[in-house]
């Protein structure tokens, strides 16, 4: 009986994907959404609602953790910002740890660029708020802005809160002026410029899962592109 030794493309085995220098598939980058919103339309819940169809994670005041721990704060400097309790997030924020440590506001934009940005390149995100439509340039994201008429937004907040009509008129107000004043301060930008958004939706005429699916349909149009 003659034995047969292997050959020795049976040794090595089969070729390795891009011996020959072919083009290696790299996984999908999975998309980044950022969401701009006015009070009580709704933004907040339609992010959660997006972050589970699309498997996403919702960055929202943790973005503010990730910053105090890129300017070495303590994180009692931002612990006492409640969500049920939202006043001023950048005022009260800097306000919190103003004996123990300082930030001035560029240094605070700059912070809050390069965490931004470094969730962009991971991908597979929804951020809401601060500013990240403006950060992140077309094609990094898909940027949303979500609205509602004013009654809308006053009857979603009373039942939200079980507060009456003119204290969530009061609450809805309070916190626009504070959206807009901070992208003022910041981007000098409106919150309400069409131009600084791909798509607006209303979720009192869609409600949230109409909004979810017209936001779900431009993803594949706004050509989302990863970023190393």
């Amino acid at each position: 009986m003659t034995l047969r030794h292997p050959t020795m493309r049976e040794l090595l085995g089969p070729p390795l994907p891009g011996w020959r220098g072919e083009k290696l598939e790299r996984p999908a980058h999975r998309p980044v959404i950022t969401i701009s919103r006015l009070p009580g339309a709704g933004g907040g819940r339609l992010a959660k609602e997006l972050a589970r169809r699309l498997d996403l994670e919702v960055h929202d005041r943790d973005i503010i953790h990730r910053i105090a721990v890129q300017a070495g704060l303590a994180d009692r400097a931002v612990s006492g910002l409640e969500e049920e309790q939202e006043h001023s997030l950048l005022t009260e924020w800097l306000a919190s740890f103003a004996n123990e440590a300082h930030l001035a506001p560029y240094g605070y934009l700059q912070h809050l660029r390069r965490v931004v940005e470094g969730i962009a390149r991971l991908g597979g995100a929804v951020i809401v708020g601060r500013g990240a439509h403006l950060i992140l340039p077309p094609g990094r994201a898909l940027r949303v802005f979500v609205v509602a008429p004013l009654q809308a937004r006053v009857t979603a907040v009373m039942e939200r809160y079980g507060v009456d009509a003119r204290e969530a008129e009061r609450r809805i107000r309070a916190k626009e002026v504070e959206r807009r004043a901070f992208l003022q301060r910041y981007f000098h930008a409106d919150l309400g410029d069409p131009a600084t958004y791909d798509i607006v939706v209303n979720t009192s005429r869609l409600g949230l899962r109409g909004a979810g699916n017209a936001i779900e349909a431009c993803l594949p149009a706004a050509r989302l592109a990863a970023h190393a």
